[in-house]
């Protein structure tokens, strides 16, 4: 009798462990790896003031240059439907050419003047849906998710430079920094096999992804009475946004 109430829940036990192993290994086999690499193109926010030396009484009108770069990314799709998406999206370097200075009411047009240039890189991870079944040739899909955009090379150019300490504003070379930003990020996309039975797949989607910085200018004022302090401009929430718009080939397994 002993022996029967010892076995009987260790029985159960055991039927238990290996119903709920059978039952991940199930869910595990179910599941899809797709790894793409490709070519993205980043289409920087253009709009009027996004960024700007001083946010009070200048403004600058802007144009960042868009560039193409190349991109990575991995996806495990462990549900029908539902899947994870983690990608990288390489630097792009974009250049900040000067169209126009208002000072109150008065407007002085400049025609693509060189101020510097800045890189960025991005790391998005999605969430994504699959509307129609895994044996589709074609599969579209969309994504949310939280980007990190990292700014690095930040610079301005030597004749902005040169302008600057020519005139008497400043007493040697100014700095730049941009401020990495946390947003979230979209996106629309769709992978098409070469054949039901073909693990080799090309993918195109469209990316939008929320990115605000901070721009900060480091100088030594050549009025001041103390021209050897180091000064600090900063514009807060400067809207970079970009639109990114990949196409690549993909591996599935």
């Amino acid at each position: 009798m002993k022996m029967t109430r010892v076995l009987t829940p260790l029985a159960i036990a055991v039927a238990a462990m290996v119903s709920a192993q059978q039952a991940a290994a199930d869910w595990w086999s179910d599941g899809d790896f797709v790894v793409r690499v490709g070519a993205s193109w980043v289409d920087p926010d253009n709009s009027d003031n996004n960024l700007r030396f001083d946010e009070n009484w200048i403004k600058e009108d802007f144009d960042l240059d868009s560039d193409t770069t190349w991109n990575i990314s991995g996806a495990w799709l462990p549900v029908e439907h539902w899947g994870v998406e983690l990608m990288y999206i390489g630097d792009t370097s974009s250049d900040m050419e000067l169209q126009r200075l208002r000072t109150g009411d008065v407007v002085y047009d400049i025609d693509n003047y060189d101020v510097g240039s800045f890189d960025a890189s991005y790391s998005n991870l999605f969430l994504n849906w699959y509307p129609l079944s895994r044996d589709c040739m074609g599969q579209p899909y969309v994504g949310i998710g939280v980007n990190y955009t990292d700014f690095s090379d930040e610079s301005f150019s030597r004749r902005f430079n040169d302008l600057l300490i020519d005139n008497d504003i400043i007493v040697d070379d100014a700095s730049v920094g941009l401020g990495h930003s946390w947003g979230f990020t979209g996106q629309i996309g769709v992978d098409f096999r070469f054949g039901r039975e073909s693990a080799f797949l090309v993918n195109a989607a469209v990316l939008y992804i929320d990115a605000d910085t901070d721009f900060n200018i480091y100088y030594k004022d050549a009025q001041s009475l103390d021209p050897n302090v180091t000064r600090r401009i900063s514009v807060s929430d400067v809207d970079y946004s970009p639109w990114v718009f990949n196409l690549g080939v993909g591996y599935s397994f």
